[in-house]
């Protein structure tokens, strides 16, 4: 079976599964934290789930390449080393944004994919180093509840309100509007 075609099953088996819990992780465990930004949340470091069907953890991957967005069925506390100073994680599971999604079952998954092109990669005498290539990346991961959809988003936000996608941080998109604010297409995916 092929990466992307176990990468859409484990995806698709989300329907159905419960969320019962929600933490973000961040690099750091430092307070006080910036995470809620109305429509979005940024969880950093990844999205730790408590499902009806165990653990799922929503993180960056190189899978298909840098800053893919990925889903593993383990606790994130089983994926990260901690130090002195971090990671550091928190519930967000009583926010008004997740706690309508809460105890409900997700009704689809899906996942928005991006295709990149790269090179050719060239030596500074302008010879060829790499051929030129394209490679299709999970940018954004969808899961629909019966209170709407969320996201979760390979991307970096800046303090200036533009976002990086994709990126090596999550991010969690609550309505259409900021999808298509942050850069995405007016197209269900």
């Amino acid at each position: 079976m092929s990466v992307r075609n176990d990468y859409d099953r484990k995806t698709a088996g989300l329907a159905g599964v419960r969320v019962e819990g929600v933490e973000y992780w961040d690099m750091r465990d430092v307070e006080p934290r910036e995470w809620d930004h109305g429509d979005w949340h940024h969880a950093v470091m990844g999205v730790e789930l408590t499902t009806d069907a165990g653990p799922v953890s929503v993180v960056c991957t190189n899978t298909f390449h840098p800053y893919g967005v990925e889903i593993f069925d383990e606790p994130l506390s089983k994926l990260v080393v901690r130090g002195d100073d971090g990671p550091g994680n928190w519930t967000v599971t009583d926010h008004p944004a997740w706690r309508s999604r809460t105890d409900q079952p997700i009704l689809a998954a899906g996942t928005f994919w991006e295709r990149l092109g790269f090179g050719p990669g060239r030596y500074s005498d302008g010879s060829i180093a790499t051929p030129a290539r394209t490679v299709e990346v999970p940018v954004a991961l969808r899961l629909d509840f019966a209170a709407g959809p969320l996201w979760f988003v390979a991307g970096n936000p800046s303090e200036t309100g533009e976002v990086f996608i994709p990126g090596d941080e999550i991010m969690v998109v609550f309505t259409p509007e900021e999808m298509l604010r942050i850069g995405f297409p007016a197209v269900a995916f």
